[in-house]
């Protein structure tokens, strides 16, 4: 399809003004944001876009990419900046001063009660935590002190003996542990 200079001038100026639309919702980010990187990334976004917009305009007015398409969709974007932008820029600016001193300080004072809050579970879940671990430990020592008693040594000698091995090579020593209840009962057997 092949378009006059003029049309794609128009069509193009059109598509850069409505296209300015895109470059304000970029700076309300901006606005809100206010970091560094957070420009940086809507500034890369928006050429991005843009580079995509002339190209696919400029195939549809032609098969092939046209300086007038560019030059329009420039003046297009510059023109929308320069008048209605400056309006809207106005007003996101006032907006944005009331967003920072009232939803921000808001949102600031909902985060520290949150971290207060995080801080205080996690402060009772570590107090929890420490009796726990200190029960364990107590029941734990509480498990070996019947343990403590003397013991037993035994050999396997008389195995030994029986298979036809004497000496010392091959012996296993083994330590009998019993507690109280089993050593009376095996005095008495």
């Amino acid at each position: 399809m092949n378009v006059s200079i003029a049309d794609c001038l128009a069509i193009s100026f059109a598509a850069g003004f409505i296209f300015g639309i895109v470059y304000e919702l970029f700076r309300i980010i901006r606005l809100i944001t206010q970091f560094k990187a957070a420009v940086f990334v809507c500034d890369v976004l928006f050429f991005v876009a843009a580079s995509f917009a002339v190209i696919s305009l400029s195939e549809n007015l032609g098969n092939y990419i046209r300086i007038y398409t560019i030059i329009g969709f420039g003046a297009g974007v510059f023109a929308y900046i320069t008048t209605l932008g400056r309006l809207l820029n106005l007003i996101e600016s006032s907006m944005a001063v009331i967003w920072r001193k009232t939803l921000g300080k808001l949102l600031k004072k909902a985060q520290v009660f949150f971290r207060k809050s995080i801080g205080k579970i996690a402060y009772k879940a570590k107090e929890k935590f420490v009796k726990i671990s200190e029960n364990a430990v107590k029941n734990q020592k509480k498990m070996f002190n019947g343990l403590h008693l003397e013991h037993d040594v035994v050999y396997n000698k008389k195995r030994l003996e029986k298979i036809g091995e004497g000496g010392k090579t091959h012996v296993i020593k083994a330590v009998v542990k019993r507690s109280p209840q089993e050593r009376q009962a095996s005095q008495f057997d």
